[in-house]
């Protein structure tokens, strides 16, 4: 692919630079193609090409399928989705962005890195390629893997591995990464490492974690080998409060929150799709959830908002709150432009700690403190007040179940990250429902017209892959499931 050239010091612009602009790429793209560009430019790069993909079209489809937001009755974006009917074409930018941006410039870095001996440079991109190889593979299941990114060596229609072979590629791959971590190493990213400006420290916390979160992914299809891959984590550091892997963006034009770039940019010009869903909203107000201030804007001092797909049985009229600028939502707010992309947070990892060992499966530490901690940092990082925060953790509907099941603990566990995940993490909000059942009070849409009870488990995969590789498998139905998938 050809590379984007742009100062490191605004290596954010490149978010808006590769979204929606480049349907002539692929995965297949031969990387003998592009321009020979120096490692300290590949990272911001890369970063940039995921963090876009997080922040922009997963952000919606996140935000729309793990109901914290619906389609406003007064516009038309989004109506497919909640119509549960995307087009394979609606998911073309996302897979380009993952993969002929992300993981193609992640995989220069890495070959780069080893010629030149840069072995904290290859560390990231090492963590960072399993990072968006278990994004793609969690959205489309069977994804390429063994033969991806081999353009150089003439395989431009990679097969397909089974997602089952790819999640044992990974656990290896986040290995690797970490044998490669060197926090004295001389030759460190710095402001070209837009995540954590080269801290291997908080690097190593950032593979821990994701390594806890891969392993918890397959729970329920082989918590053997879940308990014994956790197992190997007991004692170590996750991700620590205030240092959630994200990326920071700013006023100037180009290097916005991707989001707002998208709902108040030149084609959508500030209309306002996105609106809160009832099912978000009543979660917040009926347990006096201050949180809800930090999400949503009020509407007449109150929070409303309709139900998931009710969009054309509900007047234009009618009073609802829409999502905040905190998470990059108001479309006619421009203090939406700072909100960050956030890839795996400190209270994510709070709750996957939580939930290993509510499971018996991670020895340190107490459920119940680490369930506590997810929500207590969940507030910190939006400002919500928490004097009260005893109050809230202690009333019924949000009390840890210290006495109860381990089933029944991972229910409050998995609601409580949901509650916590709104706005910034909807897509991994959707993933771990599709995993777990939980929230338990998910809707349907009532716009669905993909048959009773039937609603997205997956992402079908995208016109640009089925249409130039002849490896492509059969297409799926949206309401199919990834091999984890057993709920």
């Amino acid at each position: 692919m050809k590379f984007k050239q742009y100062s490191i010091a605004f290596a954010t612009m490149l978010l808006v630079a590769v979204g929606g602009c480049k349907k002539e790429l692929d995965i297949n793209v031969d990387p003998n193609n592009a321009a020979d560009v120096d490692v300290p430019l590949l990272l911001p790069s890369a970063e940039a090409a995921i963090t876009f993909a997080l922040g922009n079209t997963l952000q919606i489809y996140g935000g729309i399928w793990a109901q914290y937001w619906t389609q406003s009755p007064a516009a038309s974006q989004y109506r497919t989705l909640e119509q549960y009917t995307p087009s394979p074409s609606n998911f073309d930018n996302v897979w380009i962005n993952l993969n002929a941006d992300a993981l193609e410039d992640l995989q220069r870095i890495i070959d780069k890195s080893r010629a030149a001996k840069l072995r904290q440079y290859e560390a990231v991109a090492t963590l960072l390629k399993a990072y968006t190889f278990q994004l793609t593979t969690d959205l489309f299941g069977d994804v390429p893997y063994t033969e991806a990114l081999k353009g150089d060596k003439g395989i431009l229609n990679p097969k397909f591995d089974a997602q089952a072979a790819v999640y044992d590629s990974l656990f290896a791959l986040v290995d690797n990464g970490i044998s490669l971590i060197d926090p004295n190493d001389p030759n460190v990213p710095g402001s070209d490492d837009l995540i954590y400006q080269g801290d291997m420290d908080k690097w190593l916390r950032f593979a821990n974690t994701l390594k806890l979160k891969l392993a918890l992914r397959i729970s329920k299809v082989n918590a053997a080998k879940a308990q014994a891959i956790i197992a190997t984590l007991d004692g170590q550091d996750f991700i620590q409060l205030g240092e959630s892997a994200q990326v920071n963006y700013t006023s100037t034009g180009g290097s916005q929150n991707p989001l707002y770039s998208a709902i108040a940019g030149p084609v959508l010009a500030g209309t306002q799709n996105l609106i809160a869903s009832s099912t978000a909203i009543g979660f917040y107000n009926s347990h006096n959830d201050p949180r809800v201030a930090a999400f949503y804007v009020p509407t007449g001092g109150s929070f409303i908002g309709i139900k998931q797909g009710d969009y054309a049985h509900v007047p234009v009229s009618t009073p609802v709150s829409i999502p905040s600028a905190a998470v990059g939502g108001d479309a006619n707010d421009e203090a939406s432009a700072l909100a960050p992309v956030k890839l795996m947070t400190d209270y994510e990892a709070d709750f996957l700690q939580a939930e290993a060992v509510a499971r018996g499966w991670l020895a340190s530490g107490e459920a119940a403190d680490l369930y506590n901690a997810g929500i207590t940092d969940n507030f910190l990082a939006y400002s919500v007040d928490t004097t009260g925060i005893n109050d809230y953790l202690t009333q019924p509907g949000v009390l840890f179940p210290a006495s109860g099941t381990p089933e029944q603990k991972v229910e409050a566990i998995i609601t409580q990250k949901w509650a916590a995940m709104n706005g910034s993490q909807g897509i991994e909000a959707w993933i771990e429902w599709r995993r777990t059942g939980y929230p338990s009070f998910f809707t349907v849409s009532t716009a669905s017209i993909i048959g009773a009870g039937r609603v997205p488990q997956i992402f079908l995969y995208p016109s640009e892959e089925t249409t130039k590789n002849s490896n492509t498998p059969p297409q799926h139905q949206v309401y199919d499931r990834v091999w984890w998938d057993t709920q």
